[in-house]
């Protein structure tokens, strides 16, 4: 009898096991692939490459997350956009959205070196920067030959690496490597940081569009330490209980059948 309920138990816990998504499992700071300011301009960028362009959605768009922009990236950031869409000059307006995508990843890259002691954040944090990286790589795509885009891929290995990891029960434990880490994601943002300079308003405190230079960008700094204060992530901390709930009342109801169709079948 104590057999059979192991059994039964074994194979109830794998049923769950294996039909849990994994977001059942993740931390509470949205999907791993996802990053709500690329999603943001990929919206933003159809509207306004439509002939002609659909000022209507593209700022329906930018509306939804001005707030967002504001709190991590200042308002002048966001009056800049603003002023983006009242002149309706496509062109700038995707550039400084480019460049806002550029402070997103730099935003992602220090909450990563401030997580690195938690290696579950740390490591979702991370994808949320590979996940802005993405979106920008086309257009890096245009600036780099194919061998240095490729060092860049393997530059988010090597970062994710120098995470380490907390092995399981400590079997397979690997230490977290702050200074790797940090000089990776530096060695990532140096080099895709001058072909998106943010294009300030006038009247900002952001300064005006840089000259010279081109891979001046006032809004960013050089270096990414790990140490700047960033508004706290309230958006990627909201989950939805009910959902969640629903998920693993499925997954039970499922399990459930499974075993008695088992037991009906002679398995047990």
């Amino acid at each position: 009898m104590r057999i059979l309920s192991i059994r039964i138990a074994m194979l109830a816990f794998a049923i769950f096991l294996t039909l849990a998504p994994s977001g059942v499992w993740a931390y509470s700071y949205g999907s791993a692939d996802t990053e709500d300011m690329a999603e943001t301009f990929k919206l933003v960028v159809s509207s306004l490459e439509q002939s002609p362009p659909d000022w209507d959605g593209a700022l329906a768009a930018h509306k939804a997350r001005r707030s967002e922009i504001s709190s991590h990236f200042g308002e002048p950031v966001a009056v800049t956009l603003d002023n983006n869409f009242k002149s309706r000059k496509a062109p700038e307006t995707i550039a400084n959205y480019k460049a806002m995508l550029l402070m997103n990843l730099d935003r992602r890259f220090e909450n990563t070196l401030e997580s690195i002691s938690d290696y579950a954040k740390a490591k979702l944090l991370l994808a949320k920067a590979k996940a802005t990286f993405d979106t920008l790589s086309p257009y890096v795509e245009a600036q780099l030959p194919s061998t240095e885009m490729e060092r860049l891929k393997k530059d988010f290995n090597t970062a994710l690496d120098a995470i380490g990891n907390p092995g399981l029960f400590g079997v397979g434990k690997k230490e977290a490597d702050e200074k790797v880490l940090k000089a990776t994601v530096n060695q990532i943002y140096s080099k895709i940081k001058p072909f998106f300079p943010f294009a300030a308003s006038s009247g900002t405190d952001q300064g005006s569009e840089p000259s010279g230079d081109k891979g001046t960008n006032q809004a960013e700094p050089n270096t990414i330490e790990g140490t700047k204060q960033h508004a706290p992530m309230t958006h990627e901390n909201k989950t939805n209980s009910v959902v969640t709930l629903s998920v693993i009342g499925g997954i039970v109801i499922v399990g459930g059948a499974a075993v008695w169709w088992a037991r009906r079948k002679g398995f047990f």
